[in-house]
């Protein structure tokens, strides 16, 4: 393929840099860890015509794109390790730099309808290979951008954050590919139809979604957070001094209460002790209470989410995604656990593990709402929490999740919030009362099938293109 396959390009070198910058800014506020949700939008209505003119031009604008893409996170990413930083920054050169080959080229060799879907299709597979194989799981998607747009995110109870990711980039891929050269009027009506069409039933499932009526179930929530311990306290009496009082003042009768993640270090026998604590706690209040807890059982370290239930009856949930470096030490669980909840059938997971689509679609179907113990790293926190949301959009399931260093909230399987709160030195206390219900959705049965249709469609369109003559 020659580079006179592509669109040519009239822009001169400084004005194709000025909207290859321009469109990494936008990217850099869509993936900041407070997304500005607008920004994605408007991406591709830059990227594409700065990619026009030559195969070097889209590469180079691409990349750039992608390098600038990273600027209101790499600090954050830098904290975990210049590995780290350094990877995601590569990572975003190349995904960037080859999307914005791709749609440059589909817009001069493929039909118009067909060319419009290229740059989202591309861009949720790759999101889809890197929820698959990335053990950050789903972390980094755009998807997440959209958390304030409820019409939006509802796209991912069909297909996930790749979904969510297509639909935000399908407006811009048309109108940057109609700026990128010209077209006549049957491509341009063609492009507008097509895309049209597709935002037109996404609005309209969302639509009929958000309109049903909310479950009659109420859950009674309690969320209780503190940040008064540094690191992880070994001092268990000192713990429960903080949380037992904020407990017995807070449960209710059939309520569902959530502590957060490591709020101590025991071991084996210390951690019985404690779970008899707790337990009688439960049943003094008739309540479920789930807290989270690292457990030394000889040299094996394990991050467990506690269940004490109203009727004396004690269950362990091992974390089953850890974070690379600051769980070095810990062993991963590899097994989901469901309880009952009165009436409802619940389930836990702890903080990494609902940055996991696999993982948050375990409990699919199969549950009404998520108990989730969670230590955030304190500017992530409403990322963290908007993260774990997202699996209850996907898996039709409400969210308690209480944060250490970071936001304790209640959610609904629709990814409204009913109540949260930051956490602070002092105790937190966040009561909400949730809509519960398992709500069968699209993801439940298909899964990550969206993902990985983008990604072939993608690896299609590459194929025809090559083959297609130019014109």
């Amino acid at each position: 393929m020659s580079s006179n396959d592509y669109p040519e390009n009239r822009l001169p070198l400084l004005g194709r840099l000025s909207l290859a910058v321009g469109a990494g800014l936008l990217l850099a506020c869509g993936y900041a860890l407070h997304p500005l949700w607008w920004a994605p939008w408007l991406t591709p209505l830059l990227l594409v015509p700065a990619a026009a003119g030559g195969r070097r031009n889209a590469w180079l604008a691409g990349g750039i794109a992608g390098a600038v893409s990273i600027a209101s996170v790499f600090g954050y990413y830098l904290d975990f390790s210049p590995v780290t930083a350094v990877t995601v920054l590569v990572l975003r050169i190349l995904a960037w730099g080859g999307a914005a080959s791709l749609a440059a080229t589909a817009w001069r060799r493929l039909p118009a309808w067909a060319a419009v879907f290229v740059l989202p299709a591309f861009a949720a597979g790759l999101e889809e290979v890197a929820l698959t194989v990335s053990v950050h799981g789903a972390v980094g998607s755009l998807a997440y951008s959209q958390m304030a747009l409820l019409p939006v995110i509802q796209a991912a109870a069909w297909g996930g954050t790749p979904a969510v990711t297509f639909l935000v980039l399908l407006p811009g891929s048309l109108v940057g590919g109609l700026l990128a050269g010209p077209m006549n009027m049957r491509r341009v009506a063609a492009a507008s139809a097509m895309a049209v069409a597709v935002l037109a039933g996404a609005g309209l499932y969302a639509g009929v979604r958000l309109t049903t009526p909310a479950p009659a179930q109420r859950l009674p929530v309690v969320l209780l957070a503190s940040d008064r311990f540094r690191g992880i306290a070994e001092d268990w009496a000192a713990v429960w001094a903080a949380y037992g009082p904020a407990v017995d003042r807070a449960a209710t009768p059939g309520s569902l209460v959530v502590l957060p993640e490591k709020i101590a270090l025991l071991d084996k026998a210390a951690a019985d002790a404690a779970a008899t604590q707790v337990s009688a706690a439960a049943m003094r209040h008739r309540a479920t209470v789930v807290a989270g807890l690292e457990v030394r059982m000889g040299g094996i370290y394990r991050n467990r989410s506690l269940v004490a239930r109203p009727d004396g009856t004690l269950a362990w949930y091992d974390k089953q995604r850890l974070v690379p470096v600051f769980e070095n030490r810990d062993v991963p669980g590899h097994t989901p656990l469901m309880f009952d909840l009165g009436p409802l059938r619940a389930g836990t997971a702890v903080c990494k593990d609902m940055h996991i689509p696999s993982i948050g679609g375990e409990y699919a179907g199969k549950v009404a709402v998520m108990a989730v113990p969670a230590w955030d790293f304190g500017q992530d926190g409403w990322m963290g929490a908007r993260m774990t949301m997202m699996r209850g959009i996907e898996g039709g399931y409400a969210i308690a999740r209480s944060a250490r260093n970071g936001i304790a909230g209640g959610y609904d399987a629709y990814g409204r919030v009913m109540a949260e709160a930051a956490s602070a030195q002092g105790m937190t206390v966040v009561t909400a009362r949730l809509a519960a219900a398992r709500i069968d959705t699209p993801y439940s049965h298909v899964r990550e099938t969206f993902g990985w249709l983008s990604l072939g469609l993608s690896v299609l369109a590459m194929v025809w293109a090559w083959r297609r003559p130019a014109g």
